[in-house]
């Protein structure tokens, strides 16, 4: 194989690792998710998060309703949705998409909501909307009980925490299983060795006295 072709097949594998994109979905179950950066999004029911796995744009796409923590950064953080975008730097909020309406309500910091051409800077305590034929972004009190969505948050992230302990504690058994299997294995070796070691002993003594 040539250095052109070698070369060739790397930066494929770069590129395709570069845009391989990353899909979480849920049904009747909810799901907390951290992404490469430290940010963590819960994922309510029916919902849908999409970025790609290299993640250096901060930049995912949603479908249904999800809550963000958002690690700070002084790059900015871009949530897409069917209608528009939210973009932040480092806050908490929850944001609804989907073909109809475009919805955020903000528990911390600030984040900029933007529809066809329009922006609107919502700060903690604010909501903003935009519904499918609407002229205008609507901006309100924040209805949300967030209390709500933490808590569901932290009870995710205790299961999350048990299933992780669990799947350490799985793996630590096999690899005891394993390297069990491979002293046995070591010792059959060396038992083997020994006696052949001790044939060739024999038949160098044999050669010798003849």
């Amino acid at each position: 194989m040539n250095f052109k072709y070698t070369f060739y097949i790397f930066l494929f594998a770069v590129l395709f690792s570069a845009c391989s994109k990353k899909k979480i979905t849920t049904n009747e179950n909810s799901e907390a998710v951290e992404l490469p950066d430290g940010s963590i999004v819960f994922l309510s029911q029916y919902s849908e998060l999409e970025y790609l796995e290299a993640f250096n744009q901060r930049r995912v796409a949603i479908s249904g309703e999800c809550y963000f923590s958002i690690e700070s950064s002084n790059k900015s953080f871009i949530v897409e949705g069917h209608l528009g975008e939210v973009e932040v730097l480092g806050t908490e909020f929850s944001m609804k998409s989907n073909t109809e309406q475009l919805e955020v309500q903000v528990a911390e910091g600030t984040v900029a909501f933007k529809v066809e051409g329009q922006s609107e800077n919502i700060s903690s305590g604010r909501m903003a909307s935009f519904e499918n034929g609407d002229d205008s972004i609507e901006t309100g009190k924040a209805s949300i009980n967030f209390n709500r969505w933490m808590a569901k948050l932290r009870i995710e992230l205790k299961r999350l925490d048990k299933d992780l302990d669990n799947e350490v504690m799985r793996l630590e058994d096999k690899l005891l299983e394993k390297a069990k299997e491979i002293e046995k294995e070591a010792g059959k070796v060396e038992r083997k060795l020994n006696e052949a070691g001790k044939q060739i002993e024999k038949s160098i003594k044999d050669i010798t006295n003849d």
